[in-house]
């Protein structure tokens, strides 16, 4: 038989049969170099995503209490429940359905803290509700310091206090989150289209819009589309009452 071949053939065979060394045959600096090859394969941990959102009423609201009671009924944050819920402005706008008018509300709190942990308030007001029931905002001020940061999410509380004692807990609670994301050519498109994708920016630009052009059929069409896609199709002729009255930063 040929040597050669029989010393080919042997060669193939020994490679063959170290290429499957178990890792505890190899030299500890090959062991350590595939452990840190498996390791960095592993795709990151998903950032952690807040809870659902409050969009109905809750608080230390008192059923023998009446002064509450018809606001509680239909009071709305105009906001998906799952989140992430996203925006690319700085200093965005939030929509809230108020069923009644400011002569039933003593005054509001809005306040904005970072997540997770909500251990730093990032900005606080008081506010007055405007005279008539209907869709109102509230917008954060374009001040130093009130700036949301990119990729950073926030829990937000909207607080109702319906009686005249004070240091009272609130009546009514909204509550939710927002995440600022930047601007980038996709999402400058999504909000153009009135997309949900990013949800305060595409609600917010709708609701302006319509109020300068209420008889725009595609401006109602877009608004009507974005209150279904949070099941709030019931409040599509709710009017806009207008933005509330900030009091106290």
């Amino acid at each position: 038989m040929n040597f050669w071949k029989l010393t080919g053939q042997a060669t193939f065979a020994l490679a063959s049969s170290l290429s499957f060394v178990p890792l505890y045959f190899l030299p500890p600096s090959a062991y350590a170099q595939a452990t840190f090859s498996s390791e960095i394969s592993q795709p990151p941990a998903p950032p952690p995503t807040p809870p659902v959102n409050d969009t109905r009423p809750g608080g230390g609201l008192d059923p023998d209490d009446d002064l509450c009671l018809d606001l509680g009924d239909g009071l709305r944050a105009l906001i998906p429940v799952e989140n992430p819920v996203l925006t690319v402005t700085d200093y965005p706008t939030f929509l809230f359905y108020i069923p009644v008018g400011a002569e039933a509300v003593q005054y509001g709190e809005f306040s904005l803290l970072l997540w997770p942990g909500e251990e730093t308030r990032h900005y606080q007001t008081r506010f007055m509700l405007p005279e008539s029931p209907g869709v109102v905002s509230l917008t954060i001020p374009e001040l130093p310091g009130h700036a949301l940061v990119d990729d950073q999410v926030y829990r937000w509380y909207f607080h109702l206090y319906c009686g005249t004692e004070e240091g009272a807990q609130p009546d009514l609670t909204l509550q939710g989150a927002v995440q600022k994301v930047a601007m980038t050519a996709e999402r400058a498109q999504q909000i153009e289209a009135a997309s949900p994708d990013i949800w305060y920016d595409s609600l917010a630009r709708v609701a302006s819009q319509l109020q300068l052009s209420p008889h725009n059929t595609r401006l109602q069409d877009s608004w009507s589309n974005l209150l279904q896609f949070i099941q709030a199709e019931d409040l599509v002729p709710a009017p806009f009452s207008g933005e509330v009255l900030l009091i106290e930063e």
